[in-house]
């Protein structure tokens, strides 16, 4: 047997209840409706973190989760998948983050409303230095930005990591155009190594560019390699030389809900696992498409196995 210890990966903040309930979009005033179930779940980055733990990676989120019923609620599943949570403070007065899913029945479209956390400013700790020195990946979020328990956790990582020589992978997300600083998304751009969006995040991410422009800003920026996550179609790996096409798999879709998380957390294994950019993205593709059919997040995220069913293969 194999005493190989799994890859460490630090995953940065964004530890969400979600609170998912299947309706009728839109919502509209006096318009009542009768749903069929609300369900509390991990959501957010723990998407990534579960996934990432299911599929082999030994994750260790940093970041706080509230003082309240909902932090630990989302403490006890997160542990029950195995999940270190050393790096996680509970500071007192603080508040989780919680957000509630609409989800149309029909469509599978879906909304979320919900509040951002509170509470006091998280420190980083020479006990979150220690773990990024060992690790092999740090993940960071363009959401990061908006959470402000965070400004001293998110650079006190990222410097560290550079330090380190450790590599990062960030999803830019859709969060980047609502009211970030354009000095601070310059900062985290040139912060990580893999960048990962969508076709509509591109702009967002590189001062309003598109195309090769945005690209060759990305690059001159210090990204050695931009995912562009292109849904159903699968995704292209943009590199300096070479643009890489990885079509995606033909599955019935139930709910899109915490898909991308997945496709990040197997981009990452992948990686950290030698394989090459083709089949890290064919497999991060295969991710995303076994979470496409299940409904909501977090414990619903897929499994091993499920993820090597649409694959075709094993997984290394």
């Amino acid at each position: 047997m194999s005493t190989t210890m799994p890859p460490t990966v630090i995953s940065i903040g964004d530890l969400v209840v979600d609170l998912i309930t299947p309706t009728r979009l839109p919502i509209l005033p006096f318009k009542h409706q009768e749903i069929r179930g609300l369900y509390m779940e991990a959501g957010g980055g723990c998407n990534f973190n579960i996934l990432g733990q299911r599929l082999g990676l030994d994750v260790h989120p940093v970041g706080a989760i509230g003082d309240d019923i909902f932090g630990a609620a989302l403490a006890d599943i997160l542990r029950a998948e195995g999940i270190d949570l050393s790096g996680v403070a509970v500071l007192p007065g603080s508040r989780t983050c919680v957000v509630l899913d609409l989800i149309d029945r029909d469509t599978h479209a879906h909304t979320f409303v919900g509040s951002l956390a509170e509470g006091p400013l998280v420190e980083f700790t020479p006990a979150i230095e220690k773990l990024v020195r060992r690790a092999g990946a740090v993940f960071a979020q363009g959401y990061n930005l908006h959470e402000e328990q965070l400004p001293l956790l998110l650079d006190g990582v990222l410097t560290a990591a550079r330090r380190h020589r450790v590599p990062i992978f960030c999803d830019t997300g859709p969060t980047l155009g609502h009211g970030i600083d354009s000095v601070r998304i310059r900062h985290l751009v040139e912060s990580c190594d893999i960048l990962m969006m969508t076709e509509e995040e591109v702009p967002l991410a590189s001062g309003g560019r598109t195309g090769e422009a945005a690209f060759t800003y990305l690059f001159e920026a210090g990204a050695q390699a931009v995912v562009v996550k292109q849904g159903s179609a699968g995704c292209t790996v943009v590199l300096p030389t070479e643009h890489i096409t990885v079509p995606g798999f033909n599955v019935p879709l139930v709910d899109t809900v915490g898909a991308g998380d997945c496709f990040n957390a197997a981009l990452v294994y992948g990686r950290l696992h030698g394989l090459d950019w083709w089949g890290a993205a064919e497999l991060a593709n295969a991710a995303g498409a076994a979470s496409v059919q299940k409904r909501g997040s977090g414990r619903n995220a897929p499994t091993r196995a499920e993820v090597e069913g649409v694959l075709g293969r094993a997984l290394v």
